[in-house]
């Protein structure tokens, strides 16, 4: 067979997602329409955020869910077969389209109303299956926090004080935001092969609601990127959610993340790799993977990473820097906290616990306000599987990175040839991915 044949069954994928968009709009994460593009009109949302932001599923609008559904299910039955009898040279190819196809299938399934438990949600999506969490460590962290925390109070008072104390003051978020963003984006160049002038412009400004950020794409050429990011003024920052956001966010993760997709698409003409779709293994990767590039960018250190946070961060902000010796304990924190979310939603979608339940479990251990339990489940993400593919995720790329390379800039030459390649996410989980 010829690389066409995989080339045709690439851009019925392509152009089957794109047609999804209209049912499940904020699926779309990154679209590459040809080698090069820039926005001839000022017409964006500025209450959303999109990437790209220009309406594509209003450029393909041809089937019905139904037959979205029943395409995907032909792709992925004729892929299966091509699988079959693949040349070795394409079969890592094959099999990446393949998975896709079914994540495909599999998603427009549930848009139509399929009923599925949560864990065979993300299994069947992500190629990922969150174990169930020991609550008795979230126990064993409550009483951590009463040790490691300054105060007199309770574990949970002494964790919303401290909440509180790291919380960047407004008049000093922009200045922040802008230091925060060119030492990622500098550490981001010192160790892969991106472009000087890719950083974002950041800039903040009040947006709706408890919406963090507002992206807006401006053009796209090849390995160069122009791109806004508008940072919430009226969201309550602390300093690891701020560093998250532009770590993860923009460069070393999803942004380098597009960068490379976009080189890939071009240099190879392969029309699945134009698209980043949110429902499949290869977003769970990306989200996995832009998280743990942050420890990267400190030689996979959380007392590193802690130190810049003490010099550059706590200074931007004005906050007291002896605080900063306390991050290393909220970055433990922080993660026990995702997982706390991924058993709240896993726990709600199985009909196990109803949304004051679980609401109630988030503030009994810190992980929200007392009284807002309820209101952030309202606001999470659409996305039922969100914790598995980006908390989850992130400890299945750590152990991958950390088996596989022996050091920092081994995990750093393997993250960037990953986010251009066509792997998939199931030779992560079993470690059996080689360069």
């Amino acid at each position: 067979m010829s690389e066409s044949v995989l080339n045709d069954f690439a851009q019925t994928y392509v152009d089957l997602v794109l047609n999804k968009t209209r049912y499940d709009p904020w699926d779309l994460n990154w679209y590459t329409e040809g080698p090069f593009w820039r926005r001839t009109s000022m017409k964006f949302s500025r209450t959303y955020k999109t990437i790209p932001d220009y309406e594509i599923g209003e450029m393909k609008h041809g089937k019905s869910l139904l037959d979205i559904c029943q395409s995907a299910e032909r792709l992925e039955r004729d892929l299966a077969d091509y699988v079959k009898t693949a040349d070795p040279a394409e079969k890592k190819r094959a099999v990446y389209l393949c998975e896709h196809a079914h994540q495909l299938f599999v998603r427009a399934r549930i848009l139509l109303g399929e009923q599925m438990d949560y864990d065979s949600i993300t299994r069947e999506l992500y190629d990922l299956s969150a174990p169930a969490y020991d609550h008795s460590r979230f126990d064993r962290l409550l009483e951590d926090a009463r040790n490691a925390l300054p105060g007199s109070g309770s574990a949970l008072e002494r964790i919303q004080a401290f909440r509180r104390s790291i919380r960047i003051p407004r008049e000093h978020l922009l200045k922040t935001v802008q230091a925060v963003g060119q030492s990622f984006h500098d550490m981001s160049r010192a160790h892969m092969d991106i472009a000087e002038n890719n950083m974002p412009r950041f800039r903040v400004r009040e947006l709706p609601g408890r919406m963090q950020f507002l992206s807006v794409l401006f053009g796209y050429d090849y390995d160069r990127i122009e791109y806004e990011r508008n940072i919430n003024l009226t969201y309550p920052w602390t300093v690891d959610s701020l560093v998250e956001c532009i770590a993860h966010e923009c460069e070393p993760g999803h942004l380098v993340y597009f960068e490379k997709r976009t080189k890939a698409f071009i240099d190879t003409c392969w029309p699945e790799m134009s698209i980043v779709s949110q429902h499949t293994s290869s977003n769970a990767f990306s989200e996995g993977a832009a998280r743990q590039a942050i420890l990267l960018c400190f030689d996979d250190s959380v007392e590193k990473m802690s130190n810049y946070e003490r010099e550059v961060v706590f200074d931007a902000a004005g906050l007291d820097k002896g605080l900063a010796e306390l991050m290393p304990f909220w970055h433990r924190f922080c993660e026990a906290s995702g997982y706390g979310k991924l058993e709240a939603t896993r726990n709600i979608w199985n009909g196990v616990w109803n949304k004051e339940t679980a609401g109630g479990f988030l503030e009994k251990y810190g992980f929200n306000e007392l009284g807002t339990g309820v209101e952030t489940l309202d606001g999470m993400p659409d996305d039922v599987g969100h914790f598995a593919a980006h908390d989850y995720a992130r400890d299945v790329v750590r152990e991958f990175f950390r088996a596989a390379a022996p050091d920092a800039e081994g995990q750093w030459k393997l993250y960037e040839t990953l986010c251009g390649d066509d792997f998939s996410m199931k030779t992560i989980v079993d470690h059996s991915y080689r360069l």
